[in-house]
């Protein structure tokens, strides 16, 4: 019988698992850590990267208790975990459907109604993300894949491209009449096909989506034939404007097959999982909502490198070519000013040479506390909070936080 447990990330939960089941969990959060690092994991403040060394290690922390349970925390993700009779539903710090339209005004998402970003539970979520990643690759293969140069080595029976001629040498002297080349050709295993075709393999042979989105997936895995499999290398992969067409797919693509596939197992207990990211994707979809709210003020994320001690600053947000500057942190306010976010946005607004600064995080209600504005020499800062409660509409929030911040800005 399977037993389902919803937690909260970044809160501690207890719950009660076997060896095995820690065994497993620990495994997959070391194995996810390495691959959610390239979403949004930057530090703020300096390049030396982020968070302690354990929270570097694992996106899971499992502490003991005296009583037989585990005190258990994920750390900036969301999604779900099976280990064998037991499932664990992840859900994001804010209401689940405010997390899903921030992540539908994000980077990772396609251009989609607001009621498909409407869900009610992590599997959902998975569900949906997985769905997105099909549209758009169909989308591309529609359009048709981008062809690049691919290299290959090879015994041929002619010359083509260049001869090695050590090993061409060599297969002549144990009898064989051939000429080892090395040659390019224009064809469609590229790195950025890989990459999608391998999202689409991983969806086709997911036994816990959909049964007509893994059709959807095997015939995409079809039309997509004389691509090869992905390599380590492919990950390093950095789309240009040659790749405009790709431009949705491939962070979904990167999402999923860094968000799933991650297994282990531990004695007769296996774990797997799908698990997103939620820092970066938050920051994300506030800088766009942003951005669109505020045209034509440019609004984009830039970081500055100090000309001595090798700090470089990285606020989200650099409004105006840096006449103001923003942070997005993903909490909720209290009434009170902290003094690392002050500090912080003090920092970022003196070195961009800024007069003005200001934070966006979240709000339990619409008259919930916020932090007066504040001012520090000539530097004024403040913050501005999106109401996230589960009886308020997303849209409606969205709305309320940009004209707050134009009226602010003074637009």
């Amino acid at each position: 019988m399977l037993t389902e447990v919803i937690l909260e990330e970044n809160r501690e939960s207890p719950v009660r698992l076997s060896d095995q089941q820690v065994q497993a969990l620990e495994g997959i959060g070391r194995r996810m850590a390495g691959r959610l690092h390239w979403w949004g994991s930057k530090s703020k403040t300096n390049t030396n990267g982020s968070g302690s060394p354990d929270e570097q290690a694992s996106v899971v922390s499992v502490g003991y208790r005296p009583n037989g349970t585990h005190l258990l925390k994920f750390r900036n993700v969301v999604g779900v975990v099976r280990l064998g009779d037991l499932q664990l539903q992840v859900v994001p710090k804010i209401p689940l459907s405010h997390f899903c339209h921030l992540m539908g005004r994000s980077e990772v998402a396609p251009r989609v109604g607001d009621s498909l970003t409407r869900v009610g539970s992590s599997r959902d979520l998975r569900e949906l993300v997985c769905g997105w990643l099909l549209a758009e690759a169909e989308r591309v293969v529609r359009l048709g894949l981008h062809r690049d140069y691919s290299e290959y080595e090879e015994e041929l029976s002619e010359v083509r491209g260049s001869v090695q001629p050590v090993s061409t040498v060599l297969a002549n002297l144990s009898g064989r009449v051939a000429v080892h080349c090395s040659y390019s050709e224009l064809d469609e295993d590229a790195a950025i096909n890989r990459l999608m075709k391998a999202s689409c393999v991983a969806l086709a042979s997911d036994s816990t989506i959909d049964a007509n989105q893994r059709r959807r997936a095997r015939r995409l895995v079809l039309a997509m034939g004389p691509v090869g499999v992905l390599r380590e290398s492919d990950w390093r992969f950095q789309a240009t404007r040659l790749h405009a067409r790709y431009s949705r797919v491939l962070p979904l693509a990167k999402l999923v097959l860094a968000s799933r596939g991650a297994s282990m197992e531990a004695g007769n207990v296996v774990g797997t999982c799908f698990l997103v990211p939620t820092p970066g994707i938050v920051e994300s979809g506030l800088r766009n909502i942003l951005a669109n709210a505020l045209l034509p003020i440019d609004v984009r994320k830039r970081g500055l490198r100090l000309t001595e001690g090798g700090i470089t600053l990285n606020p989200d947000l650099v409004v105006d070519g840096g006449r103001i500057v923003g942070d997005v942190k993903y909490k909720y306010f209290g009434g009170d000013w902290d003094r690392a976010s002050f500090n912080q946005i003090v920092a970022f607004a003196s070195g961009f040479e800024a007069e003005r600064g200001f934070i966006v995080g979240f709000r339990h209600r619409e008259d919930g506390l916020v932090p007066l504005p504040a001012a520090i020499g000539k530097i004024r800062v403040r913050k501005f909070a999106w109401v996230a409660s589960h009886g308020t509409d997303p849209l409606l929030s969205e709305s309320a936080i940009a004209e707050e911040i134009r009226t602010w800005i003074g637009m």
